[in-house]
């Protein structure tokens, strides 16, 4: 059990390793002993969780390995994960914890641990974490003496903290048009505080998918599957719709003709109208990764004279190469939508809130307003896979580097999922028959390895 952590934290099977109860309770202890504060008695600690049922396991758990190493625990229910940077800082607490799998089923669940400055864990950190919950004599060292445990409190007033954040976020101009919009918040830890805060804005809001009920967080609804918020839009003839994902950290639009937006499109709309020409130099304005549309590099770079950096997948890595060269804007396809002026994080709903105030300033429908670029035609395939393997490994190397598949038209990737057992390939390129015939090509070429 040496890999503890994914690309985005912890993330199982509910009661599979490592999210055994016992692992569980280690992980824990072994996180506050390496990052709560050493002097200070008063060292804290954030809990937040989305609407998934192991909630309720999974929240007592890692309160207990707190507690027993001494600090005191806010408990604030479920909010969606941004709200976690932004109370640790109000709280001035040295940890934040996450208990999602977010666009997971119920079935999984999963933990994001955030440090003093809102950051999730580096991964210098994580191989700590995995090295000494994986060796017995080691974690035989991580205990508290004092006879003084820690204590748990719940804080009522979490969701306002961060439904005035959001607010905040916008500008304080009040004579901007009101708009329709439909939000599906996916049974998960948006259904609450996205409808109030919409409403309470002036808009006239429909809301579907808020009723979680443990188990239908994210089922055939979210950012994962827009096909009934498409619906709702059309329906009632609104002017936007946004879908979240279960932890409230993506967004995916529907515009008003029942289009599906991505995160490529949207980060595309937030650069037009949001990124200032700035007298610093930067080297980067925008991030993105591997997986985003070449039309929207050539969108960026060619339209906007934008400088762009792409990176591997994880908002953890978009994040690392935002801080590192002060970048103002940086996203993924999937619709994690990251603003540095605001959050160390994606976050779902300020996402959406630009958005709106963007459209409320303009008098074009959203499927004009979208409508910046051509994308080139991608194909995505994913394949479950029980093991990984070294042959597998050196499969995907050899296929990665066979320029049949990467060249000047075509481009292809293939990587493991590190959230889920899925193999995802990508291939990508102007002509649509040659990237169907070479997606279908790489997966009849990888298929024999995945068993």
């Amino acid at each position: 059990m040496s890999n503890i952590f994914g690309t985005d934290g912890i993330r199982c099977l509910v009661n599979q390793e490592p999210l055994t109860a016992e692992t569980c309770l280690k992980i824990s202890k072994t996180v506050a002993f390496l990052l709560r504060k050493k002097i200070n008695q008063n060292s804290r600690v954030v809990i937040c969780k989305d609407t998934r049922l192991s909630g309720y396991l999974y929240e007592p758990l890692v309160t207990a390995g707190f507690i027993s190493m001494g600090m005191e625990v806010i408990l604030v229910g479920p909010l969606p994960t941004p709200a976690v940077p932004l109370l640790i800082k109000t709280l001035r607490a040295d940890i934040g914890v996450m208990i999602t799998a977010s666009h997971n089923t119920y079935e999984y669940n999963g933990l994001k641990f955030f440090n003093k400055d809102g950051y999730k864990l580096s991964t210098k950190i994580e191989k700590l974490v995995e090295n000494i919950v994986s060796d017995n004599k080691k974690y035989s060292k991580i205990y508290s003496k004092a006879y003084k445990s820690g204590k748990a409190l719940r804080l009522e007033d979490a969701s306002g903290r961060y439904s005035e954040f959001l607010k905040n976020s916008l500008s304080k101009i009040n004579n901007k048009k009101k708009l329709k919009i439909v939000l599906d918040c996916a049974n998960g830890a948006t259904y609450n505080i996205a409808p109030k805060i919409f409403w309470e804005l002036g808009h006239h809001v429909f809301t579907i998918n808020d009723k979680p009920n443990g188990i239908n967080i994210n089922s055939k609804c979210g950012a994962l599957d827009t096909r009934e918020l498409s619906k709702n839009v059309l329906k009632n003839k609104a002017d936007v719709g946004f879908a979240f994902d279960g932890d409230g950290d993506r967004i995916i639009v529907v515009d008003d003709k029942g289009n599906e937006i991505d995160g490529d499109k949207i980060i595309a709309l937030l650069c037009k109208y949001l990124i200032k020409k700035s007298k610093i130099n930067k080297k980067y304005d925008v991030i993105i990764t591997v997986m985003s549309n070449k039309g929207l590099e050539n969108y960026l770079k060619n339209n906007l004279k934008l400088k762009i950096k792409r990176t591997s997948v994880g908002d953890i890595n978009v994040i690392k190469e935002m801080k590192k060269y002060k970048s103002s804007i940086g996203g993924e396809q999937s619709g994690h939508i990251i603003f540095s002026d605001f959050s160390n994080a994606g976050d779902g709903i300020l996402a959406a809130l630009k958005i709106t105030e963007i459209l409320s300033s303009l008098n074009l429908t959203s499927s004009r307003v979208f409508n910046l670029y051509e994308n080139y035609d991608q194909i995505k395939i994913n394949l479950k896979y029980k093991t990984k393997s070294k042959i597998l490994s050196n499969k995907i190397d050899s296929i990665s580097k066979n320029k049949k598949f990467n060249n000047n038209n075509i481009r292809s990737l293939i990587r493991l999922s590190g959230t889920e057992p899925l193999l995802r390939i990508l291939v990508e390129g102007k002509d649509k028959k040659t990237v169907n015939s070479l997606a279908n090509e790489i997966k009849s070429l990888i298929r024999p390895y995945l068993d």
